[in-house]
């Protein structure tokens, strides 16, 4: 395999892996067993957690050092181990790390390993889909400025739904829309303190398995894929297509054709093919459509092309390999912003209450359109960081509006997302 083999002739990638989640965990495991791709530092915000994780993905204590020093990092590395830090700025500090993994999920966090990290000339991988959505077309510029690659991930869905587009555009046919599979019930009333005994079966946080259940997880991570392509929510909005693959075709029409497409070119979700991506395609070509009926792709006049996994952090590595031997991004935000996944109230609030954004009761997010967004003045979720808190009363069901919230001004999130959007929004006074 000539990945393989350019790989041993660069020599080993150094990476940095923040975060000790799911996927953060399951990366530093994964690459165990895989050749010129070293985990030199491991952060994390717990140190006990960490040291935890640590043991549970099989590290020899021998193996490793803990310290939030950036001398004593680097000592450590001399000796030939890997720093396990709850400091995040050893990722951009050390001078070994060639890029950074960023396995968060926060959006605040994301901003600052972005930022830093590219600056510091690091390449940039990440699950981050949180932080893309806002600012993804902003790090993407800096990344070609300075000759990095700025990527999401293969396994992860955006990346794995791209494979497909990619493979579709490449040979010649029409994508008319694209999508995932939802894995639970949608429930936009869902809150962490209810999810909290089922998120401990998973093994996952309570804030996350309400992001995945309210469907803000679903909308950002189609809110990357538009960015990406250029594919538009449906109109009003991703609502989702209950359907299983054999169907899935003829649901994915528009509705004059019988379908339940209000427009092509979309992005959305479907209800019954969990865990799996699709894209849908046309082709004018007679011949071809001939043809496709033999290779039992259906009739038309469009085709699934479907696959029925995505492995996450198992994936990565590919992603880590492509974006330091040949700045090649498997996903990237390359059609600019457009779309946002804004803030709508789970419940009535008061002036003054405190706002939480992605997996919190107090806001879901829904995919709108970039020109809406900016039109209306709506507020994306990720933005719902630190002291943010409401400014007036605000109603169950309302979309928050960027004059409807005080920000937390602190936020370096905050501070980028303004100046790269300013010139479109009506900024509060």
């Amino acid at each position: 395999m000539k990945l393989q083999k350019d790989l041993s002739i660069h020599g080993p990638i150094r990476i940095a892996v923040v975060g000790a989640g799911l996927m953060g965990s399951g990366l530093v495991a994964q690459l165990k067993s895989i050749k010129n791709i070293d985990v030199i530092l491991w952060s994390s915000r717990g140190e006990e957690a960490l040291l935890d994780k640590a043991k549970d993905v099989g590290l020899k204590e021998d193996a490793y050092g803990f310290t939030s020093e950036e001398e004593a990092a680097r000592g450590l590395l001399k000796e030939g181990k890997m720093v396990l830090t709850t400091n995040n700025a050893l990722a951009w500090e050390l001078e070994d790390v060639d890029a950074i993994c960023d396995c968060t999920g926060n959006t605040e966090a994301g901003a600052q390993l972005n930022e830093n990290g590219l600056n510091a000339g690091k390449h940039i991988i990440s699950f981050n889909v949180e932080c893309d959505v806002l600012l993804g077309p902003y790090f993407l510029k800096k990344a070609e400025e300075k000759g990095l690659c700025y990527t999401g991930t293969a396994g992860d869905e955006p990346g794995a739904i791209m494979e497909l587009y990619n493979f579709a555009e490449f040979l010649g046919f029409r994508v008319v829309a694209a999508g995932k599979g939802k894995n639970n019930p949608m429930n936009v009333e869902a809150t962490p303190e209810a999810l909290k005994d089922e998120a401990e079966k998973k093994g996952v946080s309570p804030r996350m398995l309400t992001s995945f259940v309210d469907a803000t997880n679903t909308m950002i991570e189609l809110n990357s894929v538009a960015n990406a392509t250029g594919l538009l929510p449906d109109e009003g909005g991703c609502v989702g297509i209950h359907a299983d693959i054999k169907e899935l075709n003829k649901k994915l029409l528009t509705k004059d054709m019988g379908g339940e497409m209000n427009r092509r070119g979309t992005v959305n979700f479907v209800h019954g093919i969990a865990p799996g991506v699709f894209v849908s395609v046309e082709c004018d070509e007679p011949v071809i459509q001939r043809e496709m009926p033999y290779l039992s792709m259906g009739d038309g006049p469009n085709y699934i092309l479907y696959r029925p996994y995505h492995l996450t952090n198992i994936e990565t590595p590919l992603t880590i390999a492509k974006a330091v031997l040949y700045n090649e991004a498997t996903i990237a935000p390359e059609k600019g912003y457009v779309a946002h996944t804004v803030a709508v109230a789970k419940k009535d609030m008061e002036a003054g209450d405190p706002v939480q954004g992605i997996g919190s009761d107090t806001a879901y997010g829904t995919l709108v359109e970039a020109d809406r967004t900016y039109d209306e003045n709506l507020l994306p979720i990720g933005l719902l960081v630190g002291e943010a808190k409401l400014r007036r009363p605000v109603k169950k069901g309302q979309m928050l509006r960027l004059e409807d919230v005080a920000l937390d001004e602190g936020s370096l999130l905050v501070k980028l997302f303004m100046q790269e959007h300013c010139r479109f929004y009506t900024l509060p006074e």
